[in-house]
């Protein structure tokens, strides 16, 4: 019998148009959301109208035997999303009817369907599904998991996007031209706290992996968090992230079956572009990477270089709660407090002990101790020095980490005083990881602080595009600004971040050191106090930009009241000596100004890469000492 013509698989009902080829649901010219497995139930029954299926039946033909067990849950979350798509009331049905103790049934008019009922979509070209070998290994892995199902919708969503200049005629020239995407957060079907850690990986792992592709604009893992059990329209998604596609998806785990569904969405109009959905067996997964790989290489090998390709056929075990304590301490790194600090510390310590060869965990705890060494929060020996270490312990195990190499740029810049060897490791991060935004942002400070501003200002633009979201980010915006003595601006902008989040610590601090130069002296005490009381943990640091703001505004006496409090502390705990030489500079005594940087340079205080435009020591740059410490630290006048 010769097959059906291709219009006899668009089922019509209302104002619907269902594709049973490409299992694709529009309504009029809009293409409306509806994953796989929904959309394999739908056509089913529409194909078989007033057709009672049983729960049973639905399971025989569309789930199959073979599939994981949690079924019913899978079933409802299907029907719930047919009507949703149908804008159906399950009260009083248009067309999924409830039969109740028996199953469902399609009771809408179809006025255009097959000759002949549809047969079930168990396995479309699109689906991959794993088949268990002869000897599976006993062992299993959850990161595998994570990287290989990442590694397969890597393939998938990159091919799509060179399929878009060679894909089927009459359709390549309604699809858009995609350079920039977003993976919003898997959702997880199964509501379990542990399945929760597997979707958040698989979500990280994708992002990680179309991240080192130089051909896209991959945002940020910290920015797309943010839409965690936060559904919005996707035209907004597009518009808050600049992207022209997301990605979507759900995942499902039972005992040792996996199923990933994903979906491309053109995130401008809503439409629907490209799905796919992946099953197997948890302890068989590394089975697909040589089919990925060579998926990768035979479909986009036109976009991914050589080193592109070997990345992404490239793939470790790492233990599972290795990557769980490094996703944690990834979470606190981010919020910059020093307890959130600390706590980054020590999940990155933990990920290190559970598996010794795992680089990533040493290039995150390069960034937490380099980020408490920047904030003054421990003496540089504690911390700069650790964070140099690690970094140079990742790169050891990987050379081609982006993360250890801009770490190891950061402690060069910051502990060694290395502005050469800074820049070339800044760089090679970024050419290995055009899209990992936090090597934009240092490279950004970097650049700022030897005077380069105007490449300061498209770096820190870069890591803004990667991520949009980020309030640090956005805060260094207004430290360049406050660096290249564009106070105005650097108050707009601090201003706008500080309305977004009233306690972000660093805003507070950055905003009251523009307030300075802008000589409003009781907004700059405010907004010290303010931080201070936001992260107590800073205490020496806000005290003395207190008793700054004193100093100038011509209260002697209680800015020597703060230093005495300062020198107290002192016993107890690190004071960065830079600080404490800004003091004596504002208080106009420049001979223990040099003294303490003199201290601060043999301690290898950070802040002394500032020397080159803090505008607080302006008065000691007519003095030949002021040169020789420029010099020392790498810098010129």
């Amino acid at each position: 019998m010769p097959a059906p013509a291709d219009n006899s698989l668009i089922l019509r009902f209302g104002p619907f148009q269902l594709d049973a080829e490409a299992c694709e649901l529009r309504k009029g010219e809009t293409s409306l959301h509806l994953a796989p497995q929904p959309c394999k139930v739908l056509v089913l029954m529409a194909s078989n109208p007033h057709k009672v299926f049983t729960r049973q039946e639905i399971q025989r033909e569309i789930w199959r035997s073979d599939t994981f067990v949690d079924f019913d849950q899978g079933l409802n979350a299907a029907i719930r999303q047919i009507r949703a798509a149908l804008c159906d009331d399950a009260e009083s049905p248009q067309y999924i009817e409830t039969i109740p103790k028996r199953g469902y049934r399609f009771i809408g008019q179809v006025t255009e369907k097959p000759a002949r009922p549809i047969a079930p979509l168990a396995g479309p070209p699109q689906s991959v599904v794993l088949s268990p070998p002869a000897n599976p290994r006993t062992r299993a892995h959850r990161r595998p998991v994570v990287a290989m199902l990442g590694l397969a919708l890597v393939a998938a969503a990159i091919a799509f996007v060179w399929r878009i200049g060679h894909g089927r005629p009459g359709r390549a020239d309604i699809r858009p031209s995609i350079r920039a995407i977003a993976v919003l957060p898997l959702e997880n079907l199964s509501h379990d706290p542990e399945q929760q850690y597997f979707a958040d990986g698989m979500t990280d792992a994708l992002i990680t992996d179309l991240a080192k592709i130089h051909a896209l604009r991959v945002i940020s893992r910290n920015s797309i968090m943010q839409y965690k059990n936060q559904p919005k329209p996707m035209p907004q998604i597009a518009r808050e992230l600049n992207v022209e596609a997301v990605v979507e998806g759900t995942v499902m785990r039972s005992r040792d079956r996996v199923r990933i569904t994903a979906q491309l969405i053109e995130a401008a109009q809503d439409r629907h572009l490209w799905a796919e959905t992946y099953e197997g067996d948890l302890r068989d997964v590394l089975s697909l990477q040589d089919q990925v790989a060579k998926a990768i290489a035979g479909e986009i090998k036109v976009t991914l270089t050589p080193q592109e390709q070997l990345h992404l056929t490239n793939a470790r075990r790492v233990d599972p709660q290795a990557e769980d304590a490094y996703l944690t301490g990834r979470y606190y790194w981010n919020r910059r407090t020093t307890e959130s600090m600390r706590k980054s510390c020590d999940y990155f310590q933990a990920a290190i002990d559970k598996d010794p060869t795992y680089a990533v965990a040493y290039a995150g705890l390069a960034d937490c101790y380099n980020v408490l060494g920047y904030y003054d929060y421990r003496s540089p020996a504690e911390t700069f020095a650790v964070g140099k270490a690690a970094a140079q312990k990742a790169l050891e195990i990987d050379d081609s980490l982006a993360e250890a190499h801009a770490s190891l740029a950061y402690a060069k810049h910051y502990f060694d005083f290395d502005q050469t060897g800074a820049e070339q490791e800044f760089k090679r991060a970024i050419e290995l990881n055009p899209n990992y935004a936090t090597a934009h942002h240092w490279y950004s400070l970097y650049l700022s602080e030897i005077g380069r501003f105007e490449e300061a200002k498209a770096e820190i633009r870069r890591a803004l595009e990667l991520d949009p979201l980020s309030p640090i980010i956005s805060n260094t915006i207004g430290c360049i600004y406050f660096r290249n003595r564009e106070y105005d601006a650097g108050i707009q902008k601090l201003r706008s971040l500080l309305e977004a989040d009233p306690n972000f610590v660093v805003a507070h601090d950055m905003l009251g050191q523009i307030y300075i130069q802008k000589r409003m002296y009781d907004a700059a005490i405010a907004e010290f106090q303010k931080a201070k009381t936001l992260d107590a943990g800073d205490a020496p640091k806000m005290l003395l930009e207190i008793g700054e703001a004193y100093a100038l505004a011509g209260r002697k006496a209680e800015a020597k009241k703060v230093l005495k409090e300062v020198k107290s502390i002192s016993k107890q705990k690190y004071v960065p000596p830079y600080i404490v030489a800004q003091f004596y500079a504002c208080l106009g005594q420049n001979d223990m100004a040099f003294e303490w940087l003199d201290r601060a340079f043999q301690v290898r205080d950070r802040s002394l890469t500032s020397l080159g435009f803090d505008p607080q020591l302006d008065n000691l740059r007519p003095d030949p000492r002021f040169a020789e410490v420029l010099h020392r630290v790498g810098l010129t006048p």
